[in-house]
């Protein structure tokens, strides 16, 4: 009966060509939920598509299996193309509440998607309350940018994708790598070792170094199931919490010998430039890789996370003005320190002339959007902007141009209160 009626209705010949490039797509079927989405064969695709199928409901508390296939325009690689075998559940905290959820994808074999490295572990990342669709992949693709050789500025590599869920058009997604020991370079836990590579996520605001212990954050590597291992971040916060100035600042046993200051600096400027009210005290990773007795431990590094609330927008979409500071204990201590104050200062000139000029973040901007072309329209009919738990009822584009304009306005007053901060005697 389907065949028969879209073949009255022309569809079939396309139908044919989508089944051969999906690996086996019996028909598209148009979703009867409003508003009305998007069904494949109706439009030309501008981004990749992955297709989701699962058997059961996607929740929260447990993992729902399912199948993926990739489908991409003409002239983008797809990496893997065939059916892919594996589950997933709701990803994200305070998004969880959000009608377009957000999805952990575990693969049962590591595979390459697009053209990223292969893996088992996918997020796909709704971006729900983040009208413009970008500011996840503006931050990390920043960070990024900072690198230099022997000096990697790790972050989630991402990409736009439309998604469909059992053939349901559910918009625009980021889909992104998980920031973990493969991301990392580092090998899997050894309980032979004695000093294991360790990585933990901030998760709530206790995570600001302003207190001895743990609170705030959760272990991500090891695996805290096989190897409980908050030795390394307690350790760490007792001594930033508590260490007196001299002993903070120590050339030789201070902050220096234990945090990478370079990375620090770098993953600072970001928050700052970007106003991530949300990324300061917590949403970020704190990692250092395992090492071998007697040899000197490794320097702790950050990694950025969860970038929806920035460039003019906080976590719950209501405007951020663009002349707020941040801070926690952490940045606080190292800015009471002339030479670092020094460095900050120097940093912050360099990267305002480079990657963190309005021109250049206005090029990103502009980029991501020529990228998202007529798929942001296609996110926009399947979730109103008008509709939802927005402090404001601006369009796609409207957020865009306002991102573009309050840049301007943020360098501006970073650059003044900089000049401030670093002619400070202290």
């Amino acid at each position: 009966m389907k065949r028969a009626l879209l073949e009255l209705i022309g569809l079939r010949p396309l139908l044919v060509g989508l089944a051969v490039l999906c690996g086996a797509l019996a028909g598209a079927q148009t979703n009867t939920n409003p508003p009305a989405p998007f069904a494949l064969g109706t439009y030309e695709l501008n981004l990749p598509v992955l297709l989701l199928e699962a058997k059961e409901s996607i929740a929260t508390d447990q993992k729902a299996s399912l199948t993926l296939r990739m489908l991409s325009p003409k002239g983008v690689i797809s990496g893997q193309t065939n059916v892919i075998q594996g589950t997933s559940r709701i990803h994200g905290g305070t998004s969880r509440s959000y009608p377009k959820k957000s999805y952990n994808l575990a693969l049962t074999n590591a595979v390459p998607l697009l053209d990223f490295r292969p893996s088992a572990h996918w997020i796909l990342n709704a971006a729900y309350i983040d009208r413009s669709l970008m500011r996840h992949k503006l931050g990390y693709d920043l960070f990024r940018s900072l690198s230099a050789p022997g000096a990697p500025r790790f972050a989630s590599g991402s990409r736009f994708v439309e998604v469909y869920l059992n053939q349901d058009y559910q918009g625009v997604y980021l889909l992104m790598e998980r920031v973990d020991r493969h991301l990392l370079g580092w090998h899997g836990y050894n309980s032979n070792d004695v000093n294991h590579a360790c990585l933990y996520k901030a998760v709530d605001h206790p995570a600001n170094f302003s207190a001895p212990g743990h609170a705030g954050y959760e272990q991500r590597e090891p695996n805290a199931e096989i190897k409980p291992y908050w030795e390394p971040m307690d350790a760490f916060n007792q001594f930033v919490s508590t260490a007196p100035r001299e002993a903070f600042e120590h050339p030789q046993t201070g902050i220096g010998s234990r945090l990478d200051l370079d990375n620090a600096m770098d993953f600072y400027l970001l928050v700052l430039l970007n106003s991530n009210s949300d990324g300061i005290t917590k949403n970020y990773f704190l990692g250092r890789d395992g090492y071998a007795t007697n040899t000197p431990a490794p320097l702790f590094f950050f990694a950025p996370w969860d970038y929806d609330g920035t460039f003019g927008r906080d976590w719950d979409s209501s405007a951020m003005p663009p002349n707020d500071w941040l801070s926690n204990h952490l940045f606080d201590r190292l800015l009471e320190n002339a030479a670092f104050r020094q460095r900050f200062g120097v940093r912050w000139k360099h990267l305002r002339d480079h990657q963190f000029s309005a021109g250049a973040v206005q090029a990103l901007i502009d980029e991501n959007a020529r990228t998202l072309g007529d798929a942001a329209s296609r996110n926009a009919t399947r979730w109103p902007g008008n509709q939802g738990p927005y402090h404001d009822r601006i369009t796609w584009a409207e957020d865009v141009a306002q991102m573009k304009t309050w840049v301007v306005a943020r360098i501006q007053y970073l650059d003044e209160e900089i000049r401030r901060l670093t002619a400070s005697p202290k």
